[in-house]
């Protein structure tokens, strides 16, 4: 039995077809990637050998040919996508996906056991759809902690972006304390793409350059502030201090407001020196919903 993680060639996202359309590029949201290195990261603790993890495409999920393969549903799975290959075996935890996905795909979805869901929203609406689902988190949260801090003289205040709704928002830069202010570099956790849909190699490439960002922020980073969920919870995970900012409020962060303030506003008001956050019951937690999925397999 081979253990799947997911790639993202974005074939039929419509709107990153547009773009190419329009443009010859589109840009590839490198958090989608933080988290097939969640899930590297999970099966070498759970003693997965690598000559049996493969990529898997999410974006083709429903037309899977390849050998039989186990796979964490660790993401925003889109309605094109389900149901899955009668090749894959889905293994439920940190899924999300949205309300018209869930209703089109209620009958399917409802004989595949308890869905362990990224955020409460998720569980929501698969309860409303019949289905038996609860809480798991997203795996991003169960990377290691950092074993060695920068130094204050090297340690750089990370301000981790994306675009549009996804923008840290500039008035909460501005209400950033100078000292803050003076050490921080923007890092566009996005990556342009001039093909479509991705080849292997070019999401061989978001994966590397998703590992060198992480290996960043890990080793530079005193202070993380950021509107992306995949530069949040990663750096979370890591121990890194973590402010998140929304330009409004989203219900994809819902589960990680249980660990620390989501801020849409009052920005002034916000506290630039956090402590890190605790997650070594969520690690815990994560580790032995995913260990009791993926055992009944190392054997096959």
């Amino acid at each position: 039995m081979l253990f799947g993680v997911l790639g993202f060639s974005y074939d039929n996202s419509g709107t990153k077809r547009r773009s190419f359309d329009q443009s010859g590029t589109f840009s590839a949201n490198l958090g989608d990637n933080m988290q097939t290195l969640a899930v590297r990261h999970l099966y070498a603790k759970l003693g997965v050998p690598a000559n049996r993890i493969v990529r898997v495409d999410r974006d083709t999920l429903a037309s899977y040919a390849g050998p039989p393969v186990v796979l964490p549903m660790n993401g925003v799975i889109p309605k094109t996508s389900l149901p899955v290959s009668p090749q894959v075996r889905p293994l439920w935890i940190g899924f999300h996906a949205s309300a018209d996905t869930i209703d089109t795909h209620r009958t399917w979805l409802r004989g595949q056991g308890v869905i362990g869901c990224r955020d409460p929203a998720t569980v929501a609406r698969l309860h409303a759809a019949g289905c038996a689902a609860e809480v798991s988190g997203c795996l991003t949260f169960s990377l290691a902690e950092r074993k060695k801090l920068p130094g204050l003289d090297a340690g750089r205040v990370l301000i981790i972006t994306g675009h549009g709704a996804s923008a840290v928002p500039p008035e909460a830069v501005k209400a950033m304390p100078d000292e803050l202010l003076e050490r921080a570099e923007f890092v566009f956790q996005r990556r342009a793409m001039t093909e479509y849909p991705l080849s292997g190699t070019a999401q061989d490439g978001n994966e590397r350059i998703a590992a060198q960002l992480l290996t960043r922020y890990r080793k530079q980073a005193l202070l993380v502030i950021t509107s992306l969920h995949h530069a949040a919870a990663p750096c979370i995970a890591s121990g890194i201090p973590t402010v998140v900012i929304r330009r409004e409020p989203s219900d994809r962060f819902g589960f990680m407001e249980t660990l620390l303030p989501v801020h849409t506003s009052g920005f002034a008001a916000i506290d630039w020196t956090p402590e890190p956050v605790d997650l070594t019951a969520v690690r815990a937690a994560q580790m032995r919903r995913l260990k009791a999925l993926v055992a009944p397999y190392l054997q096959v």
